[in-house]
């Protein structure tokens, strides 16, 4: 049994990719994965990574792909660069060029698209998205394609940015990925399995690459005008790593369907929960530094339910008819205070504070609170 077992692991070690780069062959072994490319990968999704290589002819010491994962827990993501779909789109007679950049919205709600993804640093928090369009030249029309900002941003298990999303690197990060899926709209079969991305998790993939009306930018977490619930808890899982009980925890709601009949956005709940999960991994931090394991287990520490499952619970108590700011101690708790008392959605607080995301507000929740409720009440 265990010389049938050695024969394996020595058969998977000897799985090669050998694909062709200016004129040369160059070989990707098994052991160049798991020693160069990325350690943290488990052996089968090594042996995806060389076959993916191989099908595709991607050099990953040239930087044409990546296979990242930033835990043994997390699912390891491929990613093929934009100059990797370049090559690819150039090769075929019917490309005709493209356009890119990034989507600004000022304070009425009017888009900007700019070309590039150059910003300046007033205008961090009016970028909102990214934006491509795609020419061939046997096509009458050509291939848009946007993404928002909100739904593309990769979060760590502490509700941190990941490095390729963070803020500095977001205007480039969202021009490529417009760019990305244009290409795939415009030449669907030659881009045919290259869509695992670090952008989306592979749950939800299905829904991410579709065309849409020129010059506008796609709802958060929606499909045909209607939450997708489906997309919305593949997120919480594979971004935050949370069950469906720990998010319904982590948020302070008995049901997320029954808290959008009240008037929360998907977009609403997602800032809250990436609030909430910061805060309250920070206080863990802060009186123990420990592991990731053991921070895991002082969140949520008891039993999981499964992902997609409506917990039952008890109904909160309702929120006192006047507030005492003072008793607003941390972001998600000013965002929930903030819509039980005037309806507001997190990214309308950040709005009026003049941020961008929770991440960026310096002033005391309190002081917070204070600032909205002298406009309103």
């Amino acid at each position: 049994m265990a010389t049938k077992t050695k024969e394996k692991q020595t058969e998977k070690k000897q799985i090669q990719a050998v694909v062709q780069w200016k004129g040369e062959l160059i070989t990707i072994s098994f052991d160049d994965v798991k020693t160069l490319i990325c350690p943290l990968a488990t052996e089968q999704e090594a042996i995806i990574f060389l076959k993916t290589c191989q099908s595709l002819n991607l050099n990953p010491f040239a930087e044409e792909c990546y296979l990242i994962k930033y835990s043994e827990k997390e699912k390891a993501s491929l990613v093929i660069s934009i100059e990797a779909y370049l090559k690819a789109s150039e090769l075929n007679p019917n490309y005709n060029g493209h356009e890119a950049g990034i989507i600004l919205q000022d304070s009425t709600g009017k888009l900007e698209l700019r070309e590039g993804s150059f910003l300046t640093e007033g205008e961090k928090n009016k970028l909102v998205g990214g934006w491509a369009r795609v020419y061939r030249k046997d096509k009458d029309h050509l291939f848009y394609m946007a993404v928002n900002k909100k739904e593309c941003l990769r979060y760590r298990r502490d509700g941190t940015l990941t490095e390729f999303w963070s803020e500095e690197k977001q205007p480039m990060m969202l021009r490529k990925t417009a760019l990305k899926r244009a290409l795939v709209e415009a030449f669907p079969t030659l881009f045919a399995g290259t869509l695992a991305t670090a952008e989306v998790s592979d749950a939800i993939q299905d829904a991410e690459y579709r065309a849409m009306s020129e010059d506008s930018l796609p709802p958060v977490l929606e499909k045909d005008g209607k939450p997708d619930w489906q997309k919305f808890y593949a997120k919480i899982q594979s971004d935050l790593g949370l069950t469906a009980d720990q998010a319904h925890e982590l948020a302070g709601m008995t049901s997320f369907r029954e808290s959008l009949s009240k008037g929360w956005t998907m977009e609403g709940i997602w800032d809250l929960l990436i609030a909430a999960l910061k805060e309250r991994t920070a206080a863990i931090q802060t009186a123990s530094p420990q592991t990731d394991a053991t921070i895991e287990a002082e969140l949520f520490g008891k039993k999981e339910g499964e992902v997609g499952a409506e917990p039952t619970k008890p109904t909160p108590a309702p929120a006192k008819p006047k507030r005492d700011p003072e008793s607003i101690k941390t972001i998600s708790e000013l965002l929930r205070a903030c819509f039980e008392d005037f309806k507001m959605q997190p990214q309308d607080v950040y709005k009026e504070l003049g941020y961008s995301s929770a991440q960026d507000i310096s002033k005391k929740p309190a002081g917070c609170y204070r600032e909205i409720a002298a406009v309103r009440e």
